[in-house]
């Protein structure tokens, strides 16, 4: 439930150390050929879009070729045996002349929730969903424009970082909400962030993997417990040697054939290949392991070789490959990630361990979010607000004191900036709050500049509303009751029909029409209070409104 408390827009400076929230830009199915796709409105009654790639252009159904197609809203797309991607944003498919490019671009919050929950284990416990969730944000804000030169930002390929667009469950979006804004710093700039599945019980050093990476966060050999107790992470691969001559002959590389044997001949200081030797009949030659594994994988499946930590043996007319480890293996390392939080530690425990040294802040000044413990209710905010507290509290005590009921413990989240208040609540800069189930949000203190106590009071009240109003009570009566409550007020109502407030309510033009919305919705709850009493305007509240009660506002 939206609570529509108003305020002019602020418009700031973005900071030098970059912004805590943005638009972003991905080229989504960036690694596949697409030549045809359908894109279908979510909750509108509307007819999907087909879209077809020619020679020429972009075919669609009315038969015209066009050389880009814009949508905005919510949508899902379909393209061939690709993942569905459905989103709300603005999406570009464009044409190219090797196929379709589509682009969307989606506030970076909704980014975050989409690789989260393409990374996150099913059973993923909170503390490591945040971490990972900082870690995504660090790693999506710094590469925002990785892709510039080609039109976009991100890719969703593992070169940015991959993501799953549809639905996410509570828990994603609850790590991502309560981590709103932060990312790591380091030396007053955002640090560099990898993560790597499993790192086998032993970080690779960055420069190790990536020359130009430097960093003393990334600096590898480090020892993890945490992920070899949740598994081993042991593979094994059995290639034939002719397959192999096979592979190497399609990347365009000059080796023995046949091949005779294949050894490791450069490891890293952390144990990983580095360099290959290919011998057999003719001169031998050197391989990066890193192109090896990916020629492999790129040929015979994704998971093959898992990582470039392993032993090779040749038995016969085969190559055995004994490895550990997922992935590259810098910085965190999901499976340990998981293993801490399940032992107990929390999120910024987790980042200290796998980027020591680094710091989970909004900017490189703050420590991040705080959870302060009000009288019934929490407070999750970047700064300590003892007033904030205290109008906190007695507003809640004065909510529950109206309706006399308790329902989960609130928490009011005070965002500290306008961006991020739009990301989190979906709502335009120019309101002051907005509250969504027992979760109030909060404009920042300067943008607010009102009393603490009747925002709040407002807000805690959408609580107990909410919680009590039934499937069947319409929005009028849930934000007129609210401000009738708060605020009684005893003007005659415009004639006005229900349904004209609420479609006012549900989807304002601007901030005078959302005024008038609330003020209409208000007096028309008043005098049904007048008439029947509260207690009786509660019960429509939980059953619906009588449509001969209905009848007697002349709607």
């Amino acid at each position: 439930m939206i609570c529509r408390y108003l305020c002019a827009v602020l418009l700031t400076a973005t900071p030098l150390w970059g912004a805590s929230a943005r638009e972003l830009t991905v080229e989504l199915w960036a690694t596949r050929p697409l030549t045809h796709l359908t894109a279908t409105p979510v909750n509108a009654p509307r007819t999907p879009l087909e879209v077809e790639w020619v020679s020429d252009g972009l075919r669609t159904p009315t038969g015209a070729r066009v050389k880009q197609l814009t949508l905005s809203g919510s949508y899902r797309l379909q393209a061939g045996d690709a993942p569905e991607a459905a989103a709300a944003g603005r999406w570009t498919i464009a044409w190219q002349p090797d196929g379709l490019r589509v682009l969307l671009t989606l506030p970076s919050e909704d980014y975050v929730i989409a690789a989260l929950n393409g990374e996150a284990a099913p059973d993923e416990p909170m503390a490591s969903l945040k971490a990972m969730a900082i870690s995504i944000r660090s790693f999506a804000l710094l590469h925002a424009d990785r892709h510039q030169a080609e039109g976009f930002g991100l890719c969703d390929s593992t070169h940015c970082q991959a993501l799953r667009l549809g639905h996410a469950r509570a828990e994603v979006e609850r790590a991502v909400r309560e981590t709103a804004g932060e990312t790591l710093w380091f030396g007053g700039r955002r640090a560099h962030v990898y993560y790597t599945q499993h790192c086998g019980g032993m970080s690779e050093p960055a420069q190790d993997v990536w020359r130009a990476e430097r960093a003393s966060y990334l600096s590898g050999h480090h020892a993890d417990p945490y992920c070899l107790r949740r598994s081993p992470a042991e593979w094994h691969a059995q290639i034939a040697l002719g397959q192999l001559s096979s592979i190497f002959e399609a990347q365009g590389w000059h080796t023995p054939s046949p091949i005779e044997a294949i050894r490791v001949t450069r490891r890293s200081a952390g144990g990983r290949a580095e360099l290959l030797e290919v011998a057999g009949r003719g001169a031998p030659a050197h391989l990066s392991a890193s192109s090896f594994r990916f020629a492999v994988d790129r040929a015979l499946g994704w998971n093959q070789m898992r990582s470039n930590w392993y032993e090779l043996t040749v038995s016969g007319a085969s190559l055995e490959i004994a490895g550990r480890g997922y992935g590259h293996g810098v910085g965190l390392c999901q499976a340990g990630a998981y293993e801490m939080a399940r032992e107990g530690h929390s999120e910024l425990e987790i980042l200290g361990f796998y980027f020591p040294g680094a710091v989970a802040g909004i900017t490189p000044a703050d420590h991040g979010w705080q959870q302060l413990a009000g009288a019934g209710w929490t407070l999750l905010t970047t700064r300590r607000d003892d007033g904030l507290l205290a109008a906190g509290n007695t507003a809640w005590a004065r909510a529950q004191s109206i309706l006399g009921h308790d329902v989960a413990t609130p928490v009011v989240q005070e965002l500290p900036t306008t961006e991020l208040f739009r990301q989190a609540t979906n709502q335009p800069g120019w309101m002051l709050a907005s509250t969504r189930g027992s979760t109030v949000f909060l404009q920042p203190p300067g943008v607010r500049q009102n009393n603490p106590n009747s925002l709040l009071l407002h807000e805690f009240l959408h609580v107990l509303v909410e919680q009590e109003a039934g499937d069947k009570a319409p929005l009028w009566l849930r934000e007129g009751l609210v401000e009738t409550l708060a605020s009684p007020v005893n003007d005659k109502p415009e004639l006005v029909s229900v349904r004209e407030i609420d479609a006012e309510l549900a989807h304002p033009a601007n901030a005078a029409a959302s005024r008038h919305g609330h003020r209409v919705a208000a007096e028309v709850t008043a005098l049904l209070c007048a008439r029947y009493g509260v207690p009786a305007v509660r019960a429509f509240l939980r059953n619906g409104v009588p449509p001969d009660v209905i009848k007697t506002l002349g709607s």
